[in-house]
């Protein structure tokens, strides 16, 4: 027996959550977050040491990015949580 599209979308789970707990998803959302910024920090030292002012800028807005991303999923998961 075919399912129609209304039938369909009520039994496949949310895109990017699976049958996951949306509050482990974001947890592990916010791990690969701080390892990207572990590593782009070490990136940073790295082209200052080399002095390489253009891949530090570059290193250094991606820094900023990461910890903007790393700050609203925090808040995404204190809100899960409450």
């Amino acid at each position: 027996m075919a399912t129609g599209p209304d039938e369909q979308s009520q039994t496949e789970p949310v895109v990017g959550y699976g049958d996951r707990d949306p509050a482990e998803a974001v947890a592990d959302h916010a791990m690969g977050l701080e390892l990207q910024l572990v590593e782009v920090v070490e990136q940073i030292k790295r082209a200052a040491v080399q002095e390489r002012s253009e891949d530090l800028r570059d290193l250094r807005a991606e820094e900023a990015r990461l910890k903007a991303e790393l700050a609203r999923t925090a808040e995404t998961a204190i809100t899960l949580s409450e």
